[in-house]
């Protein structure tokens, strides 16, 4: 008897720690462009999260090339904070700028 209690005792324990279910994010849009010098895309999803990335290859010398990235990408967290982030990836590295605010809908 003392087994089947601790036996349920547990399988209740795992029901209430159970993550509530996920729900598939909608993408409400999205743009694609590979070119010879570069790209570019963009999407933003329902939850909302959005994403902007642009890339372009810079002649440094006749044989060497870098590619400059510039972009940002934004969501808002469930307790209502927004976090964004903007920035730039080059010879010089990766610098972003963060931000927190308060969520938008």
């Amino acid at each position: 008897m003392k087994v089947q209690i601790v036996l349920l005792a547990g399988l209740i324990a795992l029901c209430v720690a159970a993550p509530p279910p996920q729900r598939e994010s909608r993408i409400l849009k999205y743009d694609s462009d590979v070119r010879e010098d570069g790209y570019d895309f963009a999407f933003e999803t329902d939850d909302p999260i959005k994403r902007n990335e642009a890339g372009k290859i810079q002649q440094v010398s006749q044989e060497e090339s870098n590619l400059q990235v510039n972009g940002d990408f934004a969501f808002n967290f469930p307790e209502g904070v927004s976090f964004q982030t903007v920035f730039v990836a080059d010879e010089q590295g990766y610098r972003p700028k963060v931000s927190f605010g308060q969520a938008r809908v």
